[in-house]
């Protein structure tokens, strides 16, 4: 018979056609098969369709433990004694030092009397044996575990030979569309298939979309220093900086010190702080005459500077070495900034330096630059500083300080240092400083230019933000994992702002004093005015009257009460021009439009908003003024609502017209008693009600979904179709606020018809005169 799976699968199908229903633990003692095979080759039949039936049971089962499988494979201890003895017999104490298992297997031998004691040696009893053991073993190995007795099953177990499982297996039968003919399906569709037109023949697997695929791998961690460094690439990025490539190492000589002004005799050029590259040991290609030109700078100056005065070496510049900064990197773009012409420009990179420094709780060998540089016109050291300060307030750190340095390369230089809460001192950070002409000069840099740079260490803000004390617990072999492991997602809060300051406890007292000292200074300002007034001989109108005014917020004889309300175009509060005719019933009332700088074009009906009261009353003379400016703050729902500003001393903002309505209801009828329309109803309920319509008009209308949308117009509708208005039996502050909604989003047309009839009602109004523009 042949093992493949097609065979396998022919087999299942041969045995199910003779018996009926079988099991899959039958088939496999049947074939001689392991078990796991046939259940591989039953569930692929299942996938053809209904060609089969299975359910799944599990039973109590024995199998052979490791070391039952090894007597399996080799026989028992007794047996491997009996074999193992010469015709002569072996000594006692030989088969005890000996023999594996010693004691085992003499006892089981003497027990089936296979063999016995000759005064000090063991001999066969018996000329030959049969290992029923090993043969009760192999049983229980190929799944005939009934054909070994159950006496003999739990001596096994007691020899720990054998264990107890639970044992899954498929019951199978045959499905509507049984066949015993197999045919191979494809689980591929391949680009030969296509071009031939074989596919058209084939019979392909079915998608399992049952299956749950392979288990998901635990995911790597990025080292929290590789995080903090493509973090801190992505603030420079959102600064508007420009990353230079940092793919070189390997550095020559002139790069990395001789193009940025630095002595061929300065220490940091020793063999003891840099590592100099033995192959190959020299450079290839410099530009030769920006060679020649920081060679002149060098050795008898050049730009305002008399240079060094000392002999300058060709060799020394072409030496190779593992760069000890970023800033060899900096002077390539720089150069290159020149020769393509100037422009004002930021670069960054982040990237390894290597300095042969001595190990300690703040210093490695191999670390990262974080290189900044910013060229233009005019710049200074309060630029530069500024710069600085932006990045570390970006990452959470915000105590610095910088400290005066000598560089090389730059002048004036600062050191950079930032506080450390665990060390509790003060931790360098970085250096800066402005280029010097003797560096920028020679590569072609015109002189009105200035350049700011700096370059910063990435392992140390990372100490301070991870709270640890020695560097080598963050790079290097002392790393724990559980910093890798436990590292969160997002390190930094890049809108996180500094704390402010601690201004004390703020009593009411306290606010009190604030205000009495504001005021008794617009009292003095307002005696200087009236005093330069008198003097030029001008007679001032002023809405600033007395103090009492400010303190009260109320309004005086004389003096005019200011609302000022702010509106986008696209949005016309209509209900203004309702609450404009019952505030100038009452009082006078001078209205007036104007137009923000964020509006750029308005149309005449709206500089024209107020309509027949914008002719009324002069502000000179008017008790109320009524200023309506557009202004468009965006196109979110919350900017485009309306907001009241009543008296610009006390600033009190009222938002959205469902707000500004009740506000000026309010203010209408305490100016005029006989007007009803919100709180002087006759019944306490048909003020809440209106409260709830208003509400829901607001949510549901102004900031709902169009879902939402419709929903309110259905109820609104069902409402309008047991009564004449909204709330009671006459028009009311809800009927102003949702005509004014339903205009404003252009809902009037589409409207149900009870909706319609109440617009025709509402507009017949003397209440709703010129309420449309």
């Amino acid at each position: 018979m042949g093992t493949s799976a097609v065979d396998i699968q022919q087999e299942i199908l041969s045995c199910i056609e003779q018996n009926g229903n079988v099991n899959s633990l039958d088939i496999a003692r049947k074939l001689n098969i392991a078990h796991q095979k046939i259940v591989g080759a039953i569930k692929s039949i299942e996938s053809l369709g209904n060609v089969i039936t299975v359910k799944q049971d599990t039973k109590k089962s024995l199998e052979c433990t490791e070391e039952g499988r090894n007597v399996a494979n080799d026989g028992s201890f007794e047996a491997r004694l009996f074999n193992s003895l010469p015709p002569e017999g072996s000594p006692l104490a030989e088969i005890k030092a000996n023999f594996p298992n010693a004691n085992i297997a003499l006892g089981a031998a003497m027990k089936y009397k296979w063999v016995r004691k000759d005064g000090e040696k063991v001999v066969r009893a018996i000329p030959t044996i049969e290992d029923q053991v090993q043969a009760h073993l192999q049983a229980i190995l190929t799944g005939a575990v009934e054909s070994v007795p159950e006496k003999l099953r739990a001596d096994y177990k007691k020899r720990k030979l054998i264990k107890e499982i639970d044992l899954a297996y498929f019951e199978v039968s045959k499905g509507c569309e049984f066949t015993t003919k197999v045919t191979k399906q494809e689980a591929e569709l391949t680009k030969e298939m296509i071009e031939s037109g074989q596919w058209k023949g084939k019979n392909f697997k079915p998608f399992n979309f049952k299956s749950k695929g392979r288990l998901e791998q635990r995911s790597g961690h990025l080292h929290p220093l590789m995080q903090l460094r493509s973090e801190f690439r992505q603030i420079f990025l959102e600064m508007g900086f420009t990353e230079m490539p940092t793919n070189n190492f390997i550095e020559s000589a002139f790069w990395n010190f001789d193009a940025l002004f630095q002595p061929q005799k300065h220490p940091a050029r020793d063999a003891q702080d840099t590592f100099y590259v033995a192959d190959p040991a020299k450079t290839i290609t410099v530009p030769e005459d920006y060679l020649e030109r920081v060679k002149k700078t060098h050795t008898v100056g050049g730009y305002g500077s008399t240079g060094y005065q000392s002999d300058w070496s060709r060799d020394e510049a072409n030496k190779n070495l593992l760069r000890t900064h970023t800033t060899a990197v900096s002077a390539r773009m720089l150069y290159r900034l020149a020769q393509e012409g100037f422009k004002p420009v930021k670069y960054f990179s982040i990237d390894r330096v290597f300095r042969n420094e001595t190990l300690d709780a703040t210093h490695l060998a191999e670390f990262h630059q974080l290189e900044g540089v910013v060229a233009d016109y005019n710049l200074s050291v309060k630029n530069l500083m500024g710069v600085i300060k932006a990045f570390f307030e970006k990452i959470g750190i915000t105590k610095l300080r910088f400290k005066p340095a000598y560089n090389p390369y730059t002048e004036p230089s600062m050191e950079i240092f930032s506080f450390h809460e665990g060390l509790k001192k003060w931790v360098e950070v970085g250096n800066s400083g402005m280029f010097r002409p003797e560096m920028l000069r020679p590569m072609g840099i015109p002189e009105n230019i200035t350049v700011a740079a700096w370059g910063l260490s990435l392992e140390r803000p990372a100490m301070i933000m991870y709270e640890i004390n020695n560097i080598r617990e963050l790079v290097g072999p002392r790393v724990k994992m559980e910093l890798i492991l436990e590292n969160p997602v997002c390190t930094i809060n890049k809108f996180r702002r500094p704390e402010p300051p601690n201004r004390g406890t703020v009593t009411a007292e306290t606010l009190a004093n604030r205000q009495e000292k504001v005021l008794d200074k617009l009292s003095a300002l307002q005696s200087r005015v009236s005093h330069l007034a008198s003097d030029m001989g001008v007679s001032l109108q002023s809405s600033l009257s007395s103090r009492a005014a400010f303190e009260t917020g109320g309004t005086k004889p004389g003096q005019i009460f200011d609302i000022v309300i702010y509106a986008d175009p696209r949005r016309p509060p209509y209900s203004l021009r309702v609450f404009a005719n019952l505030l100038s019933s009452s009082s006078k009332v001078s209205v007036r439009v104007h137009c923000h700088s964020s509006v750029k074009e308005i149309s005449e009906k709206l500089q024209q908003f107020w309509g027949g009261n914008s002719c009324g009353v002069e502000r000179a003379t008017c008790e109320i003024c009524l200023t309506l400016v557009w202004r468009q703050n965006g196109d979110n729902p919350q900017a485009l609502l309306p907001s009241l500003s009543v008296s610009p001393l006390s600033a009190t903002l009222i938002s959205g017209e469902h707000n500004i309505g009740r506000y000026l209801a309010r203010l209408v009828e305490s100016s005029s008693p006989s007007c009803n329309v919100y709180e002087h109803l006759s019944s306490p309920s048909s003020t809440a009600e209106i409260d709830q319509h208003i509400d829901e008009c607001h949510s549901r209308l102004v900031l709902g979904t169009n879902k939402e949308r419709s929903a309110y117009i259905k109820n609104l509708n069902e409402t309008l179709s047991k009564r004449p208005f909204v709330v009671g039996s006459s028009a009311t502050l809800v009927d102003t606020i949702i005509l004014s909604t339903l205009l404003q989003l252009r809902l009037v047309d589409s409207s149900p018809a009870h909706i319609q009839e109440w617009l025709k009602k509402c507009l017949l109004l003397p209440l709703f005169q010129n309420f449309c523009l």
